[in-house]
């Protein structure tokens, strides 16, 4: 390699994708640092794939490390997390008798209809939510209360001796004093979380972690792998969808701070490399637990679509109940919930109203449709 070139990827080091000779260097030397995502798949997933994943932690843990900022989101998520699974019985039944009394309602509505047996398909619904309260109330009964709170002492155990210390309150005041204007440029990482609020929540988080991870490399004078399921671009290198790996901003300022090699991983890619080196992890728990990992944030992702949309949802259910009950007005169905038509003058009031209702629609729904379409 030429002078011109080394000076080339010297001057550019960030934007060059490191060698497999180079990776597996790193392996050898660095310090692993698990995002809080990571740490809270141990307590997001079924006994199995946490019991795999917990013990993968434990067979690394003479490498791993984290930043005390790591370890308060994951005490401040925790609860939550587990709440949310623990509320998941009754509010599914809560959900499945809002949409069962939607369908019989619907049902009711035709009851003059010349093929479908009402009555029997009524029976059907009343038979199904039986029969999966049921489900739930068993399900509830059986929840691993006492398995979660143990999750929490294992994790506890394998990062004792390994967390960093708490920032001065003068330290963290210079560094979101910096994430203001570092946010404002969009200097990774963290940028994209300028927006949150909250009392648990500190939009200064990413920041305060990646100033972590450059004083550790500094004081053990290691390179440093972070290991995050956080998919946003101001992590990560992503090119036409496509992630190149970590940001070159990033890997610029920790070799130009610390000397040190920088990279991430997903979980997945880290568990991968890992069984490769240690083969007691075995390619099948890492199959399993990745698989698993993908349908969370799937769920995640769709918890979170709706949370997002629910008053665009709840206006679009209004309006479909509304447009149903006078299309059923003006076709004289008995039992319907508004009164037929007195007169003509009624009926145009009725039909120009159904007119206002699918342009309403057709708003409603393209607001729904767009973010899914931009991502």
């Amino acid at each position: 390699m030429d002078d011109v070139t080394v000076a080339m990827r010297s001057t550019f080091s960030g934007w060059y994708a490191r060698s497999p000779a180079e990776l597996s260097a790193l392996w050898d030397q660095a310090i692993f640092i698990p995002d809080t995502n990571i740490l809270l798949h141990c307590v997001r997933h079924s006994s199995d794939i946490r019991e795999k994943l917990l013990r993968i932690l434990d067979l690394l843990k003479d490498s791993l490390w984290i930043p005390y900022q790591v370890g308060l989101e994951f005490h401040r998520n925790r609860l939550e997390v587990e709440a949310t699974a623990a509320d998941a019985y009754d509010r599914l039944l809560k959900d499945y008798d809002t949409a069962i009394g939607q369908a019989r309602e619907k049902l009711r509505q035709l009851r003059a209809h010349p093929a479908i047996d009402v009555e029997r398909e009524l029976a059907a619904l009343d038979m199904f939510l039986q029969d999966f309260r049921s489900r739930m109330e068993t399900a509830k009964a059986q929840h691993p209360s006492e398995a979660l709170a143990h999750v929490l002492d294992r994790i506890t155990e394998i990062f004792s001796g390994r967390v960093g210390q708490k920032p001065a309150p003068d330290k963290l005041a210079a560094i979101r004093k910096e994430g203001e204007e570092r946010y404002a440029r969009q200097i990774p990482p963290g940028y994209r979380d300028a927006k949150k609020t909250g009392a648990d929540t500190d939009k200064f988080g990413d920041l305060i972690i990646w100033k972590d991870l450059i004083d550790k490399a500094k004081a053990d004078q290691k390179p440093v792998v972070f290991i995050s399921d956080d998919v946003k671009e101001d992590w990560w290198h992503v090119h036409r969808g496509q992630k190149l790996g970590p940001r070159p901003e990033l890997l610029e300022e920790f070799r130009t701070l610390t000397g040190q090699d920088f990279h991430i991983y997903e979980l997945g890619q880290f568990l991968r490399l890992a069984a490769e080196r240690h083969k007691e992890i075995g390619a099948e728990s890492v199959e399993q637990i990745e698989q698993s990992v993908l349908e969370d944030e799937r769920a995640r992702r769709r918890v979170e679509n709706s949370v997002e949309n629910i008053e665009t949802a709840a206006r679009t259910l209004a309006l479909e109940d509304e447009r149903d009950a006078i299309i059923s007005a003006l076709a004289g169905v008995p039992g319907a919930r508004l009164a037929p038509p007195a007169d003509q003058a009624e009926k145009v009031i009725l039909r120009q109203r159904l007119i206002e209702i699918e342009k309403d629609l057709g708003l409603v729904r393209a607001a729904i449709e767009a973010p899914a379409t931009e991502g």
